[in-house]
C-alpha cells in the first residue's frame, strides 16, 4: 500500500528512514516534508498533489496530527496512523484539572516558544487534536507512548487526562499503548513497522473486520 508519512514538529522527511527500512519494503512509505505558514488548511493543501491514488497516512507526532486533519477532509482515506500526536501539553483542556497545574503549563509554553517557531506552537496549541478525531469517518489508529522523555514536563497529569478523552473516542479509531517514548519511530522503529504493517493488513482495502478496539 502507497502510504504518505508525514513527520513532527522540527523533524524532516529524513526521520522516516528507520521505519522504512525495518518494514522492508512491505509499504510504498513516501515521506513528505510539513512546512509552513501554520494554516492547516493550507498544509493539507500542499499535501493534496501527492495524494491522487487515495493513500493511506501516515504521522509521527505534530504529523499525526496533521494526518488526522487529513483524515477529517477525505473520509475516503482508507487508513490514518497517528503516532503519539494527540496535542500538546499546553492545553489546559487535556488535564482532568488544569488549574493546579496552570504554573507549570504557563511555564512550558514559554520554554516551547523560546525553541523558536512561534507560530507553530500557537496553531499547534490552537488545535484540539479531540475535536477532530471525533470528526474522523475513516479508519485511524491513536499509538500512545507510556513512557516520558528525559525532563518531559507534566507527562502524569497530561496522560489521565488523555485517557479520559481516549475512553470517548467513536469506534473506527483503535487505540494502543505501546512501552516506549514519544520518540518511538527511533527507539524502536521494528515495533513501529510491525504497528503499521499489522494495522494496514487489518483496516486496509479488502482487509477483514476491524480487531476490537483497546482503550
Amino acid at each position: 500500500m502507497r502510504v504518505l508519512a508525514l513527520h513532527g514538529a522540527g523533524g524532516s522527511p529524513a526521520d522516516w528512514d528507520p521505519i522504512v527500512k525495518a518494514l522492508e519494503n512491505d509499504h510504498e512509505i513516501v515521506p513528505l516534508p510539513v512546512t509552513g505558514p501554520w494554516d492547516w488548511d493550507s498544509v493539507l493543501d500542499r499535501i493534496e498533489p501527492h495524494a491522487t491514488d487515495n493513500p493511506a497516512v501516515l504521522g509521527m507526532s505534530m504529523g499525526g496530527m496533521v494526518a488526522a486533519l487529513w483524515g477529517r477532509r477525505h473520509p475516503e482515506c482508507p487508513a490514518v496512523i497517528d503516532l503519539d500526536g494527540h496535542g500538546v501539553p499546553t492545553q489546559p483542556q487535556r488535564y482532568l484539572d488544569p488549574s493546579a497545574v496552570a504554573e507549570e503549563i504557563a511555564a512550558l509554553r514559554d520554554q516551547f516558544r523560546a525553541y523558536g517557531q512561534p507560530e507553530l506552537q500557537q496553531a499547534l496549541e490552537d488545535l484540539d487534536c479531540f475535536e477532530v478525531f471525533r470528526a474522523l469517518r475513516c479508519p485511524m489508529l491513536l499509538a500512545l507512548a507510556t513512557k516520558p522523555m528525559p525532563g518531559q514536563a507534566l507527562f502524569e497529569p497530561y496522560h489521565q487526562g488523555l485517557s479520559r478523552d481516549v475512553a470517548t473516542l467513536p469506534p473506527n479509531i483503535d487505540v494502543v499503548r505501546l512501552d516506549t517514548t514519544h520518540a518511538m519511530t527511533r527507539d524502536n522503529p521494528t515495533l513501529v513497522a510491525n504497528l503499521i504493517t499489522d494495522y494496514l493488513t487489518t483496516r486496509g482495502p479488502g482487509s477483514p473486520s476491524a480487531r476490537p478496539r483497546s482503550r
